[in-house]
């Protein structure tokens, strides 16, 4: 007896419709030729921002989205994302399981964060975060020193970023930027986070050999991942 539901009762395309990228051995980006032009003439990051935005951005804000991804890209071992990576090495499987579990975790952490920015994420669509700004506060004066630095590396930009006239912390900063690059979409800025971190967390992995158990501090002091405060 053939079953019927909502799903089997319903006209369906007969084909999936690509998006973003066209297929052949010439494709293109959101209608950009990536071979002739957009791998000629513009960076890797460039290539990041017409991915999630859909076009090329202008000099300005591709300086900033490169800048802004620099900064994020860091994850230290005492990390969730960077440690379950190199537990993965050492265990000793498949570079793709190494990098399964790097990107499950990055994907996770990452959500935690944008979840910690829900309530202000509105607000720095449009450049304000009035009261909320004590919330996100520098947690340290070095990390104070690491937002400054980021504001002169933004240069000229930094006047795109009314958060950043404000104390605020790095991540905090760091989102603010990405927003006004022009990622207006939470999962945009998840997305980007994501792709910024990952090589990174993986070269951490990639330092370690396969079946290192005896190399792995296995009697670890307890980690706290929630709270970068705390050495781990």
């Amino acid at each position: 007896m053939t079953q019927h539901g909502p799903i089997e009762d319903k006209a369906l395309p007969s084909r999936l419709r690509a998006h973003v990228v066209t297929t052949g051995y010439r494709p293109s980006l959101h209608g950009y030729d990536v071979q002739s032009d957009l791998a000629r003439n513009y960076k890797h990051t460039d290539v990041i921002f017409t991915s999630l935005v859909g076009e090329l951005p202008d000099d300005v804000v591709s300086e900033a989205f490169a800048v802004a991804l620099t900064f994020v890209s860091t994850v230290t071992v005492a990390e969730a994302p960077a440690h379950a990576a190199v537990v993965a090495r050492v265990c000793g499987p498949r570079a793709s399981s190494m990098l399964s579990v790097a990107g499950t975790a990055l994907a996770e952490q990452t959500r935690e964060l944008l979840d910690e920015h829900a309530a202000i994420l509105p607000k720095l669509l449009v450049g304000a975060l009035n009261g909320s700004a004590a919330t996100f506060a520098p947690r340290s004066s070095d990390e104070r020193g690491a937002v400054e630095r980021l504001r002169v590396a933004l240069g000229g930009f930094v006047r795109r970023v009314p958060a950043l006239g404000y104390d605020i912390r790095l991540d905090t900063a760091i989102i603010a930027t990405l927003v006004a690059c022009g990622l207006r979409d939470r999962e945009l800025v998840e997305v980007a986070i994501v792709s910024a971190r990952l090589p990174v967390v993986c070269a951490e992995a990639l330092a370690w050999r396969p079946g290192a158990l005896r190399d792995y501090p296995m009697d670890l002091p307890r980690f706290i991942y929630g709270d970068r405060n705390v050495d781990a």
